[in-house]
């Protein structure tokens, strides 16, 4: 098993997300529609839904930086529910990149352009020996 059935981001995982994260430059996005199955409280998207998202698009900028990273870190501030029915952007851009570490700032915006979530993380930088250790298979 592949990326194919990553929760987040994998097609062929029945239960995923199925969420197509696409690059702009160094920054990357993807566009989310909260349906009833994602819901925590009554007709608001649960807050792991939106944590999920938020690394995800963390998880892509390294991605598209061709560099295999792990989540370190994740800091996430709720704003204001998505609620059922509702699409929004989610969007990640690094702040920071050094040999080991680089630091992503993710937002999630209605389409009205209201706040809904934003993150910031510390995406950690794995060698080919700790990729091999963890049993990622990367594309040479």
């Amino acid at each position: 098993m592949g990326y194919d059935y990553c929760f987040v981001c994998g097609d062929k995982n029945p239960h995923g997300l199925k969420a197509k994260f696409n690059a702009d430059g160094d920054s990357v996005w993807a566009s989310f529609h909260c349906e009833e199955r994602h819901i925590g409280w009554p007709n608001v998207q649960h807050g792991g839904i939106t944590s999920a998202l938020l690394d995800e698009a963390c998880a892509y900028v390294p991605l598209n930086m061709d560099l295999v990273t792990v989540t370190a870190e994740l800091n996430i501030s709720f704003k204001t529910p998505v609620q059922v029915g509702e699409t929004v952007r989610i969007e990640a851009h690094p702040t920071k990149v050094n040999k080991r570490l680089i630091l992503v700032e993710a937002t999630m915006v209605n389409q009205a352009g209201e706040l809904k979530a934003s993150a910031q993380a510390k995406m950690l930088v794995l060698s080919k020996t700790q990729q091999a250790a963890m049993g990622i298979e990367t594309q040479a």
